[in-house]
């Protein structure tokens, strides 16, 4: 299987030891709309809701995974923020997109108060983020391995209690994206936005959650049948089904396509696909058409797994600069 790199140099790997990650000589400009004439820049009045679970990350680098009664030591240890709702509305903050964040709610501990003063920053609304001394803060503990396997533990979840959103928090929203860890909590979110009429990104999206979907999202790792996603678009829904390295799948507005990602040496790909969603749903907001939004997409995830989240998310510029060298067929 060729792997896609730099025009011209279709076996070319993609590291973190290039300027900015990209290849020397890679575009640093976006350029317009192909279709429609349009700058590929986010509109200044996009606004998003995201809604999904929030928590605390401590991610462990390890020289491989730990077998039963194995010990182990890391090599390197990082506190970042996660939850695939946190991860793509700080994405989506990032890039300047004026976006909302509602979820579970967190404990008044150190690891709650911690994970607001971490996600605080411009663009981003935190002030319907609800905190209870009698609710924890859940949290997950994730292994890496130097070739990017991964093991996570998460803790809390259980007894989590999910905040509705308030009617004032839908103002001028003009996409949502919901994460599938928030259950009947996120389907009822959904539901919301159809009946205001807002497009929704269903993050790993399950049940009624996806009947209210505008596109569905879905990672292999977390549906490994790939059947299920084909069944999916054969009742007429929109999906992308991401496959780490492998290629992006799509079945979009009646088309089928594919988008190969480069290949990389990923230094922690959680969160990759919450990044790759929060672009879909910037395309989706932003009127941008399916081949253009898929690039975008699948660069997004792909410099996020390349850096790692502990170097904080891609910017806008580095992104469209690594679309541009990505074809969808």
């Amino acid at each position: 299987m060729k792997a896609t790199g730099h025009r011209g140099d279709p076996g070319r790997k993609w590291s973190s030891s290039a300027a900015n990650g990209l290849p020397a000589g890679a575009a640093t400009g976006i350029r317009g709309h192909p279709a429609q004439g349009r700058p590929l820049w986010p509109h200044p009045m996009v606004r998003a809701l995201c809604y999904g679970s929030l928590n605390p990350d401590l991610i462990h680098t390890v020289e491989s995974l730990p077998m039963p009664g194995d010990d182990t030591f890391s090599e390197r240890a990082d506190l970042v923020c996660g939850g695939g709702g946190a991860n793509a509305a700080t994405a989506l903050a990032t890039w300047d997109v004026e976006t909302t964040l509602i979820g579970n709610e967190l404990g008044t501990d150190p690891l709650g108060l911690w994970m607001l003063d971490r996600l605080a920053r411009p663009h981003l609304d935190l002030r319907w983020v609800r905190s209870s001394e009698d609710a924890g803060t859940p949290h997950c503990v994730v292994l890496i391995t130097a070739d990017g396997d991964r093991t996570i533990v998460s803790t809390g979840y259980g007894r989590t209690r999910w905040q509705p959103v308030p009617d004032r928090a839908w103002h001028g929203v003009d996409v949502v994206l919901v994460d599938g860890y928030s259950a009947e909590a996120g389907s009822t979110v959904a539901a919301r936005a159809v009946e205001r009429g807002i497009p929704v990104v269903g993050l790993d999206a399950a049940g009624a959650t996806i009947e209210h979907s505008t596109i569905v999202v879905r990672s292999r790792h977390e549906h490994p049948d790939p059947e299920s996603t084909r069944r999916l678009a054969e009742d007429g829904h929109d999906v992308v089904l991401t496959d780490g390295a492998g290629p992006v799948s799509a079945w979009w507005d009646g088309d089928r396509l594919q988008v190969r990602p480069p290949v990389i040496t990923a230094a922690d790909s959680t969160g990759a696909g919450d990044v790759f969603a929060a672009m879909i749903a910037l395309g989706l907001g932003s009127g941008w058409e399916s081949r253009q939004t898929l690039r975008m997409a699948t660069a997004a995830g792909t410099l996020l797994a390349l850096r790692g989240r502990a170097a904080g998310m891609p910017a806008l510029q580095d992104i469209a600069s690594l679309a541009e060298d990505l074809s969808v067929h």
